[in-house]
């Protein structure tokens, strides 16, 4: 295991209620169990506490940290600014279960135990409000709010569409599971969503509602987190008859690995923006860190059970927040600077959530998934991923190909002529002949293989 470095540990009022990160990896965000709301630095500096009029349920922060979201028993939802300033206050009269806000700050959703999920912009205006057959115990929303996912005691998870609706919220799709939705999770881009149900399974969908896969643990789940693309899901698993679990999910292939953390319920897991890094925290009061090829990275004693965890996105800080009131900031840098060459694909740890691909690749075995309808067609959640090297130089290559293919059949041509004119012997005329004829076949393919690279970016762009 690499070396891991406890930057700082904080006290706070009763334990750890819930814990959220700046994108930057600056600012960090703690609810503790006296209804204090907290703002610290990396550095471990208290910015600020605010008291807040009743039990914290649930917490978000935007990307830039300028923009906090609070949920309360009481039934409010607070938003505040970077300050601790109280901008809003908008009262539900209903117990909030579970808020998250935009990462642009602009839009907020929130689930309720009154069996309903609100949807309210930054000014504290309620947009739109829907009802459900059971309680809201999770929400989701992706980067612009164009998209957003809640799960309910009713045994469904709901999808629903902003863009297409000016942010009306047009329900796409509801599907069943076996068991109360647990938990939702969303890609920033909208076009994933994984749930967590109470039959200890793990379900993932496509934006237009279609099931990729489903896989059932041996416990039921405790917790669940998803990479910004959605390429990666990670779950943990409550102890019980079977010990406690971290499992790791890819988009296409299901069950990754697992990995047995002892007796204890893994009640908190996080992940990084690119799915590289994932933490959890268990109640053996322990803390992990682990690598998506290398798996356990690290582990790491701390006091008090863990029910709440963080990860920046760049995965080289992890905060962790225990029942008995501490929180914990650990440096991971040495850990990913060594792993990063060890990632089978890119780990060029993006800063800015705002450029995701907005793509939809198929399962393995199965047709392409179409373009979605109208009322659920790509929006511009977020940015493309800016385009790599490769795809300004392939245009000109095509050209160059072309060209040398255009002076193959010149020479062809010519050694024909020489040939008929016997300026040449006939035997070495048809060696040529063949050898141009071999170096054409090469171009051929070079050529047809870019055509094909450069159709599949515009339909990623296009997608």
């Amino acid at each position: 295991m690499v070396e891991v470095k406890e930057l700082w540990k904080h006290k706070v009022g009763g334990g750890v209620e819930g814990l959220a990160i700046s994108l930057d990896g600056e600012l960090v965000l703690v609810a503790a169990q006296d209804s204090v709301l907290h703002l610290l630095d990396k550095t471990g500096k208290f910015l600020w506490s605010l008291p807040m009029e009743g039990p914290i349920t649930s917490i978000d922060i935007t990307s830039s940290g300028g923009q906090i979201a609070a949920g309360l028993k009481s039934g409010a939802i607070m938003f505040l600014d970077k300050s601790g300033k109280v901008l809003w206050k908008h009262d539900t009269r209903e117990e909030i279960l579970s808020v998250a806000i935009s990462r642009n700050g602009k839009y907020i959703i929130a689930g309720t135990a009154g069996n309903s999920i609100h949807f309210i912009d930054s000014t504290g205006k309620l947009l739109w409000k829907r009802k459900t057959e059971g309680r809201v115990p999770s929400v989701a929303i992706s980067s612009s709010a164009n998209y957003v996912a809640a799960g309910s005691d009713d045994s469904s998870v709901y999808f629903m569409d902003n863009y297409s609706t000016n942010m009306g919220g047009k329900n796409v799709w509801t599907n069943q599971v076996k068991g109360k939705v647990k938990e939702v999770a969303i890609s920033t881009d909208g076009f994933y969503t994984a749930a967590s149900s109470s039959d200890a399974s793990v379900y993932f969908y496509d934006k237009l509602g279609k099931l990729y896969w489903t896989h059932k643990l041996e416990n039921a789940i405790a917790s669940l987190a998803m990479s910004s693309p959605g390429d990666f899901v990670v779950a943990g698993t409550e102890g019980g008859a079977h010990p406690g679990q971290v499992s790791l999910f890819h988009k296409n292939k299901g069950l990754e690995w697992r990995y047995i953390t002892g007796d204890a319920t893994v009640g908190a897991v996080d992940i990084s923006s690119t799915g590289a890094f994932m933490a959890a925290g268990s109640q053996k009061e322990e803390l992990f860190l682990f690598h998506r090829n290398q798996k356990l990275v690290w582990k790491q004693q701390v006091d008090g059970w863990v029910d709440a965890v963080a990860i920046s996105p760049d995965g080289k800080f992890t905060i962790a927040g225990t029942k008995k009131g501490h929180v914990y900031l650990f440096d991971n840098s040495h850990a990913v600077n060594e792993l990063r060459g060890k990632t089978e694909d890119d780990v060029n740890l993006e800063f800015n959530l705002f450029k995701t691909p907005t793509r939809m690749p198929a399962r393995q075995g199965e047709k392409a998934v179409p373009a979605a309808p109208a009322q659920v067609a790509a929006a511009p959640d977020t940015d493309d991923r800016e385009e790599t090297s490769d795809s300004a130089v392939q245009p000109g290559m095509l050209m160059i190909v072309d060209i040398i293919m255009l002076v193959m059949l010149g020479m062809f041509a010519a050694v024909g002529y020489f040939i008929w004119d016997k300026k040449i012997p006939v035997e070495a005329g048809v060696f040529m002949i063949i050898l141009l004829a071999v170096i054409t076949a090469i171009l051929f393919y070079l050529r047809n293989s870019v055509t094909k690279s450069i159709r599949s970016r515009k339909r990623r762009k296009m997608h």
